[in-house]
């Protein structure tokens, strides 16, 4: 596939700044922000010196924001298979038990695994060659991969169950409030 650049052809990654798994990263990244601005809901990045607490960024809610964790992958195929797992590690785990509002591991699969393949430009429509699936990680157990169930579909309607897992969060009648 070629680009135009200064009324010349050129091969699309010649233009590339980013190396493979920075592209990845950024498209997951645009993935969730896509299916948040669906939502009506914003996303807050965090910037990549603040990545401490093992987030990508914060969905925001009215009471209260989720982290959000997001990994973009080839390595798996949007067919097949009911899971995927990823593995963790130890002090992501210990950052997201802390926390006290839900924490998200979003898993982004771009299928295939080829950049120029990622979106389709059609006359009618751009369309994404990649689905994303959700996990929540904050009462992940120890000594446990994550596994993603293929069936949690990152979606619009994703976002309504992450806002009442929020609310209940805060409330003590739902297991939620001040951790004493």
């Amino acid at each position: 596939m070629a680009i135009m650049v200064d009324g010349a052809s050129r091969p699309w990654n010649d233009v590339a700044t980013l190396d493979p798994n920075r592209a990845k990263s950024r498209f997951g990244v645009a993935y969730v922000r896509a299916v948040c601005s669906q939502a009506g809901v914003g996303f807050q990045e965090t910037s990549a010196d603040e990545d401490v607490l093992a987030v990508d960024g914060s969905v925001e809610f009215e009471i209260a924001p989720v982290r959000v964790q997001v990994k973009c992958t080839g390595q798996f195929r949007l067919k097949g298979g009911s899971t995927a797992t990823w593995p963790i590690d130890e002090s992501w785990r210990q950052h997201w038990k802390r926390s006290g509002i839900p924490v998200y591991f979003v898993l982004v699969i771009v299928d295939p695994d080829d950049q120029v393949s990622w979106l389709h430009h059609q006359d009618e429509a751009t369309l994404h060659r990649a689905a994303a699936f959700w996990v929540r990680v904050d009462t992940l157990p120890h000594g446990q991969n994550i596994v993603v169930p293929k069936a949690q579909r990152l979606t619009a309607d994703t976002l309504r169950l992450w806002g009442e897992d929020v609310e209940a969060s805060f409330d003590p009648s739902r297991g939620g409030g001040v951790v004493a």
